[in-house]
């Protein structure tokens, strides 16, 4: 079924259409948002008049030649008051534009009115007075906090969920986002799909590669995550962080980095160390030996147990895996994965987990005498049941167990 907000072709139409629809219907919301937005002396919410496409009493289609010109929205009042909303998406902002929008207004008799920029760039240094720029991810925060008590702002908030799920299913190296990470509400009657997973990821990647905690562990907040992920079904999808110390590497996999998947059945942090990682790592590992690898385990074990205990549902791993690839775009084929919970090395039991260090040991093995591509990686799984994934705290989550998991990254980069 066509989405209510359906009615235009171009991506700031959707967008603005679905806003003033959204203000309109709901009035309780007008004010509150126009305060938000900078605006001063707002009339009473029954004197204003809310529309799009035109300026006061001179409506014009907004996909048609004769729009140029014309904000994206209004709202207005018959005693010369008005905020003309100017909405970018794809297109990038022109400040000429905004100074056309701000004339054409006081040609009508509005002397005085206020614009608000809408963008996913940043906004131009200089601004035209009475300009306030919000970025779309910041208009989306502002009505998720008012979606339990307004049907209109929920409506809004999903929406522009949707709007972002199709743009990245399109083309995930869009510019920018339109919402903002609000955890993974995934469960048995919201149940995960591919195009939604594609969204949160990129989500949950800028959150991640932007926070500060992370940078002490060597994020590179610049690098490059994955330039796409393709495809339009599958039971899971994965991104990754890349470290500084990778910035002028060849390949991403020339240095262990930290990978987030959103699957189908849990969603999971984990520390990568690809099979062709530098530094001599399998010479590193026959020199601390067996014992040595597996305290390194333990390290990191002893630091991942307060983020376990405050997630329900989670556990770490550790893992060998054997793989190869057809083509440099295709899913990668398994050939072997040996697993084991981390508490497997630790002596007497936990939660039913018995001890029995074979088993990493036997990772150690298979690491030191590889004849293949072996990855190795330590990671955690979350499942959707946490009240805390379900939530923003879902990227703490993350943030710590990767900085738990630093032992093993200062090991190989060491």
């Amino acid at each position: 079924m066509r989405n209510v907000f359906d009615q235009y072709t171009k991506p700031e139409n959707q967008l603005t259409h679905a806003l003033i629809c959204t203000l309109d219907a709901d009035r309780s919301l007008l004010r509150p948002f126009l305060k938000w937005t900078g605006c001063r002396d707002i009339p009473s919410p029954k004197h204003l008049f809310v529309t799009e496409q035109q300026i006061p009493g001179k409506p014009v289609s907004g996909d048609d030649e004769e729009g140029k010109g014309i904000p994206d929205g209004c709202v207005y009042s018959e005693n010369s008051w008005a905020l003309l909303i100017e909405s970018k998406v794809d297109s990038p902002v022109s400040v000429d534009q905004i100074r056309r929008h701000i004339a054409t207004a006081k040609r009508h008799e509005f002397d005085q009115p206020y614009v608000l920029l809408l963008s996913v760039d940043e906004p131009p240094k200089h601004l035209p007075a009475g300009t306030t720029h919000r970025a779309w991810r910041g208009v989306y925060a502002w009505f998720r906090r008012h979606a339990n008590v307004s049907p209109w702002a929920r409506t809004l908030t999903e929406y522009m969920e949707i709007f972002e799920s199709r743009r990245i299913a399109e083309d995930y190296s869009i510019r920018g986002t339109i919402t903002m990470f609000d955890g993974l509400r995934f469960s048995s009657e919201n149940p995960y799909t591919y195009r939604e997973g594609k969204r949160l990821i990129r989500l949950l990647g800028d959150e991640l590669q932007q926070r500060k905690d992370l940078r002490a562990l060597g994020v590179d907040r610049n690098g490059q995550r994955r330039g796409a992920i393709t495809g339009r079904s599958g039971s899971g999808v994965w991104d990754m962080m890349p470290l500084q110390v990778a910035r002028n590497a060849k390949n991403f996999t020339d240095y262990p980095h930290l990978t987030m998947a959103i699957r189908n059945e849990n969603t999971a942090a984990a520390t990568t160390i690809p099979n062709g990682v530098r530094n001599g790592f399998r010479t590193k590992l026959k020199g601390v030996g067996e014992s040595g690898f597996i305290e390194s385990l333990t390290t990191v074990e002893k630091r991942l147990r307060p983020i376990l205990n405050k997630s329900l549902g989670s556990k770490a791993m550790v893992y060998a895996l054997q793989r190869h690839y057809q083509s440099q775009r295709s899913a990668g084929i398994k050939g072997a994965l040996l697993q084991a919970d981390l508490r497997t090395i630790i002596p007497g039991s936990s939660d039913g987990v018995k001890y029995q260090p074979q088993w990493a040991e036997a990772i150690y093995q298979v690491l030191i005498n590889k004849r293949s591509n072996i990855q190795l990686g330590i990671e955690v799984t979350f499942s959707y049941e946490c009240p805390m994934i379900q939530s923003p705290k879902a990227a703490d989550l993350f943030a710590a167990s990767f900085i738990a998991m630093k032992p093993m990254i200062d090991f190989v980069l060491d």
